[in-house]
């Protein structure tokens, strides 16, 4: 029995049900308030059912849930620019779990965002003990970095006007609702610069793993650096975000990670897709399948990333545990009153 399964089995007050898992996600749908034990229900309503809980939950909830039209809000990327490719991009994605897209980021955009994060604050993040304590922040240095993981202030990107230009982008929002089914809800905003390590770290996740974050999600990730296999390549496994997608015998390790043998025992090596691509390239990703970074051999790798999810049900969001600076953007506070929703987990001062 897993260490989820007894918490959950705790909460529940025995075996966890299909029941018990449908009745307190309903309490969450009705009052809006979590509760203790509701993110380890989640996680362990996946294992159990490899994901068809949760798919069944979701468009539940997608019927009874409205979309919106995002007429109002501004095209910044021009996605969909090209006949038929947002059709594409959705197809790749809910084929394979993830969809390269076409479209790339402007160089300027690229080098504004580099340029701007070197100077951010950060946590560091490692398996090794840091020098820092773990809430004081550091200015990355390429040169001489004191961890594997950098993570910038989440406070700081969103005081940059193109990090909200992104993250509200029409296409974006059009792509995110389209795959999970209903309005979304921003529920992730982060940066993190990695860098080489004696061996492939746990807590930067470059050993397999699949992310539980919600009952559904979509994220986004801008490629700020070039990444090869040598530079930390993202890696995924095509088809494992489905409905058991992956096998019983990895579930039945409960949320871990997993090396590289464990998960080749199921999907072959030539079968894992390996995410080379310039600065610039934005991916779009079902992170319910199993996936990692790469372990750097060498230089950096910049990342940001944004989560749009259908629902706050599970663990408390870290976006909810936070209060950022008042945004005086009159397009920001236009898009807050007209797509409330989206904003749910942002609490600004």
């Amino acid at each position: 029995m897993s260490l989820l399964t007894q918490v959950a089995d705790r909460v529940t007050g025995g075996k966890l049900t299909k029941r018990s898992y449908e009745k307190r996600l309903e309490r969450y749908l009705e009052t809006g308030q979590r509760k203790s034990g509701d993110g380890e229900i989640l996680t362990d309503a996946f294992l159990m059912s490899a994901g068809e809980w949760l798919t069944e939950s979701s468009k539940a909830m997608a019927a009874g849930q409205g979309r919106y039209n995002f007429e109002e809000t501004h095209d910044f990327l021009g996605l969909w620019s090209q006949p038929g490719s947002k059709e594409a991009a959705l197809s790749d994605l809910r084929r394979d779990g993830y969809a390269i897209l076409k479209t790339k980021l402007d160089s300027n955009i690229v080098r504004e965002l580099t340029e701007k994060f070197a100077q951010a604050p950060c946590t560091l993040t490692s398996d090794k003990e840091t020098s820092l304590a773990k809430d004081e922040t550091v200015v990355v240095d390429l040169a001489n970095p004191l961890a594997e993981k950098y993570t910038i202030d989440t406070n700081f990107l969103l005081s940059v006007p193109t990090v909200r230009n992104l993250l509200l982008d029409r296409g974006l929002l059009e792509m995110a609702q389209d795959y999970i089914g209903s309005a979304p809800t921003v529920d992730i905003i982060t940066s993190w610069y990695s860098f080489p390590s004696d061996s492939p770290s746990h807590q930067a996740a470059q050993l397999f793993h699949f992310d539980l974050d919600r009952i559904r999600w979509v994220k986004a990730f801008f490629l700020l650096t070039d990444q090869t296999i040598e530079t930390g390549a993202h890696l995924y496994v095509p088809g494992s975000h489905r409905d058991g997608g992956i096998p019983r015998e990895l579930l039945d390790r409960g949320y871990a990670r997993l090396e590289d043998p464990e998960v080749a025992e199921f999907f072959p090596e030539s079968a894992w897709k390996t995410m080379e691509a310039p600065a610039g390239t934005i991916l779009l990703e079902d992170t319910r399948g199993l996936h990692k970074g790469i372990s750097l051999k060498r230089d950096h790798r910049l990342m940001l990333q944004f989560e749009y999810t259908q629902s706050l049900f599970g663990h408390e969001p870290f976006l909810g545990t936070l209060k950022f600076d008042k945004v005086t953007d009159p397009y920001w506070n236009q898009m807050r009153s007209s797509y409330p929703k989206i904003f749910e987990a942002i609490n600004e001062r």
